[in-house]
């Protein structure tokens, strides 16, 4: 399995962890994919189904998804690194996600209609954003919660709980923080989990927001 981390800070610290695991000859069936996230510890696992057609499968520890905002991005970046060539676009589900490179940051645009349903929560200061524990959050179902760390320059800090969906804690959630741009009508840098960032811009295609990060590859199979 190919390892990289997605939202990572400046120096390659930090991000989401996701598994990538290329099986364009479906050595993998449905059932074995959905065991191999559920196992992986993971939030989300991606099969690349087929290199040169840029299709590819998101498998959550539940349920194969259309999309998640680190899963693109991360095999996104792996393809474009790997093959070196640039990635105009990926295919999951039979949908078509548009991504790109700019600024050593890897951008998906993402339609939020095929986001999962996120519950969004804020706090009063991010004090108490950290004071929060993974226990106490646990009756929480799959919820960013956040607070303002400058709200002129539109910086935040969130942290993302979803026990209820086999996550107690997601490092950095990029489809959450796609609905919380749209929430706010305006982009946003945002400081998320331990140390990762999340950067999101209002698309100029309603009900679609882009969305970018930094990756680093872990591990090479």
């Amino acid at each position: 399995m190919n390892i990289v981390n997605v939202f990572t800070d400046k120096l390659g610290k930090y991000g989401n962890p996701l598994g990538i695991i290329i099986d364009e000859k479906k050595f993998f069936n449905k059932v074995k994919r959905q065991q191999i996230a559920l196992a992986s510890g993971f939030s989300e696992i991606v099969f690349i189904n087929n290199i040169q057609k840029r299709d590819i499968s998101i498998f959550s520890p539940q349920r194969e998804i259309p999309f998640a905002g680190h899963a693109v991005i991360g095999a996104a970046y792996f393809l474009d690194q790997e093959y070196k060539k640039p990635v105009k676009q990926l295919i999951s589900m039979r949908t078509k996600i548009k991504t790109w490179a700019k600024n050593r940051l890897m951008w998906v645009r993402g339609d939020l209609s095929i986001t999962p349903p996120w519950n969004l929560e804020q706090v009063v200061n991010t004090l108490q954003l950290e004071k929060i524990t993974v226990k106490q959050a646990s009756s929480k179902k799959h919820t960013l919660i956040w607070s303002w760390i400058d709200k002129n320059k539109a910086i935040i800090r969130a942290r993302t709980f979803a026990s209820d969906w086999g996550i107690s804690e997601d490092e950095a959630n990029g489809s959450g923080a796609m609905k919380l741009t749209i929430k706010l009508g305006r982009d946003l840098t945002i400081h998320h989990g331990q140390g990762s960032v999340i950067y999101t811009k209002i698309s100029t295609i309603s009900g679609f927001i882009d969305l970018g990060g930094r990756v680093r590859v872990i591990k090479r199979e």
